[in-house]
């Protein structure tokens, strides 16, 4: 404290002397004086902010639950706290103005002391902040704001500072004469490099189609505050213990070429899974990039969504062959049976991660677009299919004959061939493994492909399911059902089926097809080929709303797809709600270019693309291609949306 002469003006701003003021016990300290107020105060306002807005407030966190992971009662609390200071502080009501604005409209009279009441006003212009820590003294910091490089000074009232020099912070600041005041603290995250946390926000608001990072930082502080912890931590390859360099160049250049592609998390599981291999499976490797491209075909296989991509695609973008890259991942897969297994359900709990991440650190995601191999005539005449399909009809039950392991092998192998081939050749490999083994469900998948209706390929699909039961045995069902994907053996007969309910769908046959699905998703559970989407759809058609509504809740995610249909799913049973104006602004920042088709803007695309990014427009024309039917149905929707 400065020297003050005791017959001055009191700088506490009472107006009184400082001798008949503060200054009648030397101990107290004028700005200890003012933080202990300004704590008060704060109170009071949360104390305000419930008691005449608490109803408002609780509304607001339940949608904001939704859209977040709480995991106990501790973090439910938490951020009820915060949530409940942003929103008094952010969020206008229903007439346009705040809960600070109205506070200070009815407190601001009743504060005696003037530099207290000046405080209070300047409270309407409150900021969110992200930043870095640049001195810590006390219970004072100078920060730098992380988008405008601003050096800041901010305290911390009444509570105690343990932040390091350097750490990321985000926080919400209060204006306190010519610095800020913290309400209530600034929330550290020390494992995260401050140029990730403020690229990962900058990002977030181009994404959501924001003017400013700042401003979408201020609408969705409580996401960013959710999310931001999910993106540290990440795997360093250095730090692993390889058996040789070259182990170690193959994971740094699998790492370089994926991040692009896939989360880093899921980049990062494959990598242990590669360490795994180079400890129990040494080999002198010659060509790096043959094994890459080995790892980045497998990965295909374990992501969440399967990539489609090819062994000829790979071989040609890193310039090895195609052979050679299926005889690794063969004895990848042999050689990680087991982790494989395991990892299935590492990499499908990360997939709720990576949907919150960047849109350009999102994987590419495939569309599996089977209508249009289903109904496009890509071939004339009958062919040896239908023979095929005729003679399977017309052959009376008996035993399956036993296939030779070296059949089996043979058959699987061209398969292989079938799936890098395309016309006549790959269909001709299918049915060579056909007759190798009865019991070959790709073969049946893939011939489907080649027919000229969809109850003829219903057929061949149905001949695959049948088969496929036959090859795993009953008793192999009884016992994975819940866990068929991460077993490498059940992965023909689950395309079957998908094909099998994808094909009823379009026939119109609804019913029968969410029955698939639905048996698709108990087998298993993680649902990593995307059933939920399809059986989701299902459920809107047949009015079943209540197994939608649960769908949903089984797979909360970020995507297009789930905020989309939770604002689809309210409007269908409540109408143009005030949720429902919600649940629109929190779509729109996931996915903007959605409405544009949704109000009939813009057109779809004579056929749907083949990948898609997380909220780029290809995602909302897959979107809209799959859902435009059920929005369609909603009674003023166009009128609704374009009010918005």
């Amino acid at each position: 404290m400065e020297n003050i002469n005791r017959n001055d003006s009191c700088p506490c701003g009472s107006g009184k002397k400082y001798k008949k003021c503060c200054g009648a016990s030397e101990a107290v300290s004028i700005t200890q004086i003012i933080e202990n107020e300004i704590d008060e105060l704060q109170k009071q306002l949360l104390h305000f902010a419930y008691y005449h807005y608490g109803h408002e407030i609780h509304e607001d966190f339940e949608i904001l639950q939704t859209m977040i992971d709480i995991e106990n009662e501790q973090e439910l609390e938490f951020y009820e706290l915060i949530h409940s200071i942003w929103f008094s502080l952010f969020e206008g009501l229903d007439d346009g103005k705040t809960i600070i604005q109205k506070f200070i409209a009815v407190e601001a009279a009743k504060i005696k002391r003037p530099k207290l009441r000046q405080i209070l006003q300047t409270w309407a212009y409150a900021k969110t902040i992200a930043g870095r820590v640049l001195e810590v003294e006390n219970n004072k910091l100078t920060v730098e704001d992380g988008f405008t490089l601003e050096p800041l000074e901010a305290v911390i009232t009444n509570m105690p500072i343990t932040i390091e020099k350097g750490s990321f912070f985000i926080g919400i600041l209060l204006p306190y004469e010519h610095s800020y005041a913290f309400f209530p603290t600034p929330f550290v995250l020390p494992g995260l490099k401050p140029e990730h946390g403020f690229s990962y926000i900058e990002d977030s608001s181009l994404d959501a189609d924001y003017d400013s990072p700042q401003e979408f930082l201020t609408d969705f502080f409580m996401e960013v505050l959710s999310e931001l912890p999910m993106i540290g931590g990440l795997l360093e390859i250095n730090d692993l213990a390889w058996p040789a360099p070259i182990y170690k160049e193959v994971a740094d250049l699998f790492k370089e070429k994926m991040e692009l592609l896939f989360p880093p998390p899921v980049v990062d599981a494959v990598v242990i899974l590669w360490l795994d291999f180079s400890h129990k499976r040494p080999k002198r490797i010659k060509n790096p990039y043959l094994y890459v491209a080995a790892l980045h075909y497998l990965m295909t296989t374990l992501a969440p969504m399967e990539a489609a991509v090819t062994q000829k695609e790979l071989a040609k973008q890193y310039g090895v062959s195609a052979s050679s890259i299926s005889s690794i991942v063969s004895e990848l897969e042999s050689e990680l049976e087991e982790e494989i297994s395991d990892l299935i359900g590492l990499l499908n709990g990360i997939e709720q991660i990576s949907d919150q991440l960047p849109a350009e650190k999102a994987p590419v995601i495939p569309f599996p677009d089977i209508r249009g191999s289903l109904i496009e005539e890509k071939h004339e005449g009958t062919g040896p299919i239908v023979q095929t399909m005729a003679s399977m009809d017309q052959t009376p039950k008996k035993k399956v004959r036993k296939v030779s392991r070296r059949d089996e092998e043979r058959a699987r192998n061209l398969i292989y061939d079938a799936f890098q081939s395309e016309g006549k050749q790959r269909y001709k490999f299918a049915e060579e493994a056909l007759k190798l083994n009865p019991n070959c469900v790709d073969a049946y998948v893939i011939l489907a492909e080649k027919t000229n209706s969809l109850e003829e390929a219903i057929l061949l699909y149905e001949k695959g399911i049948q088969a496929g039961k036959r090859e795993l045995g009953k008793d192999f069902f009884q016992e994975n059902t819940g866990s068929f994907w991460g077993l490498i053996e059940t992965r023909p007969f689950m395309r079957a089926k998908i094909h099998y309910a994808e094909a009823l769908s379009l026939l119109g046959k609804i019913m029968e097809a969410a029955r698939q699905y639905e048996e698709l998703l108990e087998l298993n559970p993680m649902d990593n080929q995307g059933v939920r989407y399809s059986l989701f759809v299902a459920y809107v058609d047949l009015e079943e709303y209540k197994k939608a509504g649960q769908l949903l809740q089984q797979y909360e995610e970020a995507s297009a797809q789930h905020v989309y249909n939770k604002l689809l799913l309210e409007l269908s049973e409540n109408g143009f709600s005030k949720e429902a104006q919600m649940l629109l602004k929190a779509a729109k920042t996931v996915n903007k270019h959605v409405i544009a088709y949704l109000t009939g803007k813009k057109r779809l695309p004579a056929y749907p693309p083949d990948f898609y990014h997380y909220g780029d427009e290809n995602e909302a024309i897959v979107y809209a291609d799959m859902h435009l039917h059920l929005w369609r149905k909603i009674n003023g929707l166009q009128e609704w949306l374009k009010g918005k």
